[in-house]
């Protein structure tokens, strides 16, 4: 797996506020803080503080989990495909794995 930057943290942050359909301005309020804050981590003038991480992440509805696992790759029916193998015994991942491999 590859290594997570901070520029790749940065990233992902612009992605999820895209997918979540906020402006830099919207969720700079919704964080509680100046209009232009979310505006000065995207481009990088102040660094992100963990806890505003995990504030975006509860605003934009993900886990931090799926911030950093899937990054750019998120989609929540990935995630519930991955949620229902994870659920299986042994033997049906087994199965489902085969499966998949023959639909390639």
């Amino acid at each position: 797996m590859k290594k997570v930057t901070y520029d790749d943290v940065i990233k992902r942050i612009g992605f999820f506020r895209t997918k979540a359909n906020l402006s830099l301005r919207e969720l700079s309020g919704r964080l509680g803080y100046n209009p232009q804050f979310m505006k000065t981590i995207e481009n990088k003038s102040i660094e992100l503080k963990v806890k505003t991480l995990l504030d975006f992440c509860d605003v934009v509805d993900i886990s931090i989990q799926d911030f950093f696992y899937l990054g750019e790759n998120y989609n929540k029916e990935d995630k519930n495909v991955l949620e229902l193998y994870n659920n299986l015994s042994a033997d049906s991942k087994a199965t489902i794995l085969d499966l998949m491999k023959k639909l390639k």
